[in-house]
Protein backbone atom coordinates (compact mmCIF):
# COMPACT_ATOMS: atom_id res chain seq x y z
CA UNK A 1 0.00 0.00 0.00
CA UNK A 2 2.84 2.34 0.40
CA UNK A 3 4.59 1.74 -2.58
CA UNK A 4 1.44 2.69 -4.74
CA UNK A 5 1.19 5.98 -2.53
CA UNK A 6 5.02 6.83 -3.19
CA UNK A 7 4.52 6.20 -6.98
CA UNK A 8 1.15 8.22 -6.91
CA UNK A 9 3.16 11.21 -5.41
CA UNK A 10 6.48 10.79 -7.65
CA UNK A 11 4.09 10.69 -10.57
CA UNK A 12 2.20 13.62 -9.46
CA UNK A 13 5.38 15.31 -9.12
CA UNK A 14 6.91 14.75 -12.47
CA UNK A 15 3.27 15.68 -14.00
CA UNK A 16 3.80 19.39 -12.29
CA UNK A 17 6.95 19.66 -13.45
CA UNK A 18 6.29 18.66 -16.99
CA UNK A 19 3.36 21.08 -17.15
CA UNK A 20 5.31 23.83 -15.08
CA UNK A 21 8.21 23.27 -17.95
CA UNK A 22 5.60 23.46 -21.09
CA UNK A 23 3.97 26.91 -19.41
CA UNK A 24 7.51 28.36 -19.01
CA UNK A 25 8.15 27.59 -22.62
CA UNK A 26 5.64 28.86 -23.77
CA UNK A 27 5.72 32.30 -21.87
CA UNK A 28 9.43 32.30 -22.62
CA UNK A 29 8.81 32.67 -26.52
CA UNK A 30 6.12 35.39 -26.45
CA UNK A 31 6.93 38.86 -28.70
CA UNK A 32 7.46 41.47 -26.29
CA UNK A 33 9.33 45.30 -27.68
CA UNK A 34 12.48 44.66 -25.22
CA UNK A 35 13.21 41.40 -26.88
CA UNK A 36 12.51 42.75 -30.51
CA UNK A 37 14.99 46.04 -29.37
CA UNK A 38 17.89 43.55 -28.03
CA UNK A 39 17.36 41.41 -31.07
CA UNK A 40 17.93 44.17 -33.54
CA UNK A 41 20.55 45.94 -31.27
CA UNK A 42 22.90 42.86 -31.71
CA UNK A 43 22.35 42.73 -35.55
CA UNK A 44 23.07 46.49 -35.67
CA UNK A 45 26.11 46.10 -33.76
CA UNK A 46 27.35 42.79 -35.22
CA UNK A 47 26.44 44.87 -38.87
CA UNK A 48 24.47 41.25 -39.47
CA UNK A 49 21.74 42.08 -42.60
CA UNK A 50 19.32 39.93 -40.47
CA UNK A 51 18.26 43.52 -39.17
CA UNK A 52 16.45 44.10 -41.31
CA UNK A 53 13.27 41.91 -40.35
CA UNK A 54 13.58 44.19 -37.33
CA UNK A 55 13.02 47.30 -39.40
CA UNK A 56 9.46 48.29 -40.09
CA UNK A 57 8.29 48.69 -43.64
CA UNK A 58 8.50 52.39 -43.19
CA UNK A 59 12.56 52.25 -43.29
CA UNK A 60 13.11 49.06 -44.55
CA UNK A 61 10.86 49.11 -48.09
CA UNK A 62 12.87 52.31 -48.98
CA UNK A 63 12.50 52.32 -52.66
CA UNK A 64 15.86 54.91 -53.21
CA UNK A 65 18.09 52.99 -51.39
CA UNK A 66 18.80 49.03 -49.21
CA UNK A 67 19.18 51.24 -45.66
CA UNK A 68 20.85 48.12 -44.23
CA UNK A 69 23.51 47.79 -46.81
CA UNK A 70 23.70 51.45 -46.70
CA UNK A 71 24.76 51.19 -43.57
CA UNK A 72 26.87 48.34 -43.60
CA UNK A 73 29.14 49.76 -46.27
CA UNK A 74 29.49 52.34 -44.48
CA UNK A 75 30.65 50.90 -41.86
CA UNK A 76 33.07 49.22 -43.90
CA UNK A 77 34.52 52.08 -45.12
CA UNK A 78 34.73 53.82 -41.75
CA UNK A 79 37.10 50.67 -40.99
CA UNK A 80 38.94 50.87 -43.76
CA UNK A 81 39.48 54.68 -43.62
CA UNK A 82 41.21 53.69 -40.04
CA UNK A 83 42.90 50.77 -41.79
CA UNK A 84 40.80 47.64 -40.74
CA UNK A 85 38.60 45.12 -42.01
CA UNK A 86 35.56 45.56 -41.83
CA UNK A 87 34.91 42.75 -39.26
CA UNK A 88 36.82 45.09 -36.93
CA UNK A 89 34.24 47.21 -36.23
CA UNK A 90 31.46 44.09 -35.34
CA UNK A 91 30.08 44.85 -31.43
CA UNK A 92 29.01 42.10 -29.17
CA UNK A 93 26.61 42.90 -26.60
CA UNK A 94 26.58 41.89 -22.85
CA UNK A 95 24.99 42.51 -19.65
CA UNK A 96 22.16 44.12 -21.43
CA UNK A 97 19.57 45.72 -19.23
CA UNK A 98 16.34 47.41 -20.90
CA UNK A 99 13.41 49.19 -19.74
CA UNK A 100 10.02 49.51 -21.28
CA UNK A 101 7.90 52.20 -22.05
CA UNK A 102 4.34 51.45 -23.46
CA UNK A 103 2.93 54.42 -25.26
CA UNK A 104 0.25 52.31 -26.48
CA UNK A 105 -0.67 49.01 -27.44
CA UNK A 106 1.12 49.18 -30.23
CA UNK A 107 4.02 51.57 -29.95
CA UNK A 108 6.41 51.34 -27.23
CA UNK A 109 10.11 52.91 -26.57
CA UNK A 110 12.49 50.77 -24.90
CA UNK A 111 15.94 51.99 -22.94
CA UNK A 112 19.14 49.57 -23.63
CA UNK A 113 22.10 49.83 -21.58
CA UNK A 114 24.36 47.18 -22.26
CA UNK A 115 28.34 46.91 -22.85
CA UNK A 116 29.83 45.88 -25.77
CA UNK A 117 33.58 44.36 -26.86
CA UNK A 118 34.92 43.74 -30.11
CA UNK A 119 33.86 40.86 -31.80
CA UNK A 120 36.80 40.02 -33.98
CA UNK A 121 37.24 36.24 -32.80
CA UNK A 122 35.49 33.76 -30.72
CA UNK A 123 39.63 33.13 -29.29
CA UNK A 124 40.14 36.66 -28.76
CA UNK A 125 37.17 37.31 -27.03
CA UNK A 126 38.14 34.25 -24.56
CA UNK A 127 41.81 35.33 -23.86
CA UNK A 128 40.75 38.83 -23.64
CA UNK A 129 38.46 37.53 -20.80
CA UNK A 130 41.57 35.44 -18.57
CA UNK A 131 43.52 38.54 -19.30
CA UNK A 132 41.82 41.39 -19.01
CA UNK A 133 42.25 42.51 -22.58
CA UNK A 134 40.55 44.13 -24.86
CA UNK A 135 38.55 48.01 -24.06
CA UNK A 136 34.38 47.76 -22.66
CA UNK A 137 32.39 50.10 -24.31
CA UNK A 138 28.97 51.46 -22.67
CA UNK A 139 25.91 51.78 -24.84
CA UNK A 140 22.82 53.38 -23.96
CA UNK A 141 20.76 53.91 -26.88
CA UNK A 142 16.62 54.01 -27.28
CA UNK A 143 14.48 52.20 -29.90
CA UNK A 144 11.14 53.27 -30.87
CA UNK A 145 9.02 50.41 -31.67
CA UNK A 146 5.98 49.74 -33.31
CA UNK A 147 3.66 46.51 -33.21
CA UNK A 148 3.40 45.56 -37.30
CA UNK A 149 1.72 42.13 -38.45
CA UNK A 150 1.70 41.05 -34.12
CA UNK A 151 5.75 41.95 -33.81
CA UNK A 152 7.43 44.18 -32.48
CA UNK A 153 9.93 46.26 -35.07
CA UNK A 154 12.18 49.06 -34.91
CA UNK A 155 11.05 52.71 -36.30
CA UNK A 156 12.45 55.94 -35.97
CA UNK A 157 15.75 56.81 -36.49
CA UNK A 158 18.55 53.91 -34.74
CA UNK A 159 21.71 56.35 -34.17
CA UNK A 160 23.90 55.57 -37.36
CA UNK A 161 21.91 54.46 -40.20
CA UNK A 162 22.22 56.70 -42.81
CA UNK A 163 19.11 58.86 -43.28
CA UNK A 164 18.18 59.41 -46.82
Amino acid sequence: MESGTKFLSVTAVIVLAVMLQVFLAITENRETPARAAVAFAKAYYMQDASMSERLCREIRDNEDVDIVAAYINQVADEAAARGFAPSWMKMSLGHIKTETDMIDENTAEVRIKASMRRNINPLFAIVARIFFLGETYHLEETFNLIKEDNLWKVCGEPSALPVT
